[in-house]
């Protein structure tokens, strides 16, 4: 089970990948949105990121972040599983 960040009852996780918890900035850009926003955690399948401005659910959208100790950005594209008033949820498309 999860706390839904919404603020209703908790749900039980769908996701197949364990996240681990991170913490760094990130831009973000797709054919109508651009963005900036902070990595609150990750897997090998997704993140969740928290952002003033929320993409649409099923927008694509590229990410650029910083893994800790990394001197280049690593972008990496995904689509918008699921908002909440604060961030959004990114299905990564390989």
């Amino acid at each position: 089970m999860r706390h839904n960040p919404n603020g209703s009852t908790p749900q039980k996780d769908r996701r197949q990948a364990y996240r681990m918890p991170y913490d760094t900035d990130l831009t973000y850009r797709s054919g109508v949105t651009a963005g900036m926003g902070r990595v609150v955690n990750i897997s090998s399948e997704g993140m969740y990121f928290e952002t003033s401005q929320p993409p649409i659910p099923g927008e694509r959208l590229c990410i650029d972040f910083r893994f800790r100790n990394s001197q280049s950005a690593m972008q990496i594209c995904g689509e918008i599983a699921r908002t909440t008033r604060i961030g959004a949820g990114v299905r990564f498309t390989w």
